[in-house]
């Protein structure tokens, strides 16, 4: 009796065409829903989208649902901390580098309009539908779409360090935002590490909901700061957190790699 033939996965060429698609339909369904409903429901339909279209592929790549949301190990408590510290010290240095970027090329001011539309939360109910929809909404869709799947496919293809810092390229490019490019690059690129360090896309996930969960906290309670696109920290404040990042990411391998030899001597 003849057996199917197994999935081979998607090759690299397959996958940026996916990405591609992913971000025409996002494109499509963004603009058609706020120009009918309002930014708030153009956010939440663009989520979905980028949460659908993957979804659509996954059998045809012969990849589960199931094992890329699998949490594989449990992660101790110290390592939680250290991605936590990790998380604030590069939203400082992302923030200053985004600073001096708004310097340099002023963001056009119907940009900054609409962006302090969709962080800066006038009332409690604003910011927690923000919380929810930008923030955890948002962790969970994007990172299922470019940490579950595109780094999925990408490392795979060519390893684990060129996948990661591939799918963190085009999770920049997905915002279509020059003046965050380089934040929002830096931040793929940790969140990749971490799913490559561990396997678990509930760290970046996390990472993901805590980031633009400060961001839209930072605008709530103290909208000055929220609406001001040319902040920046005194240069050693931003060396200093970049220094500190760095170390971070050393204790958190260490402390990964420590928790993996107690589970091997505990089994």
């Amino acid at each position: 009796m003849n057996e199917k033939p197994q999935p081979q996965g998607f090759t690299v060429v397959q996958a940026v065409g996916i990405f591609a698609l992913l971000l025409v339909a996002m494109l499509v369904v963004g603009g058609i829903s706020s120009a009918v409903f309002g930014l708030h429901v153009a956010l939440l339909s663009t989520e979905v989208v980028i949460l659908l279209v993957p979804i659509s592929f996954l059998s045809i790549g012969g990849y589960s649902f199931r094992r890329i949301v699998f949490y594989p190990k449990r992660l101790g408590l110290s390592f939680w901390i250290l991605v936590v510290a990790a998380s604030v010290f590069l939203f400082v240095v992302i923030s200053d580098i985004t600073g001096y970027v708004n310097q340099l090329v002023p963001r056009p001011r119907w940009q900054q309009e609409a962006l302090l539309e969709l962080l800066v939360a006038k009332t409690w109910p604003e910011y927690v539908f923000r919380v929810f929809a930008g923030a955890l909404l948002v962790g969970f869709c994007e990172e299922f779409a470019f940490r579950g799947f595109l780094q999925r496919v990408f490392s795979e293809r060519l390893g684990g360090i060129k996948g990661f810092s591939l799918a963190a390229f085009l999770f920049a490019l997905m915002h279509l935002d020059p003046w965050n490019f380089v934040g929002v690059f830096l931040l793929g690129l940790f969140l990749g590490y971490l799913v490559y360090l561990t396997g678990n896309l509930w760290t970046a996930v996390f990472v993901h909901f805590l980031s633009n969960g400060i961001a839209f906290s930072v605008g709530f309670f103290s909208p000055d700061a929220g609406s001001d696109f040319d902040y920046t920290f005194p240069p050693y404040v931003t060396l200093l957190f970049t220094f500190l990042f760095i170390i971070s990411l050393d204790l958190i391998r260490k402390a990964c790699k420590g928790e993996e030899r107690g589970t091997i001597r505990s089994g």
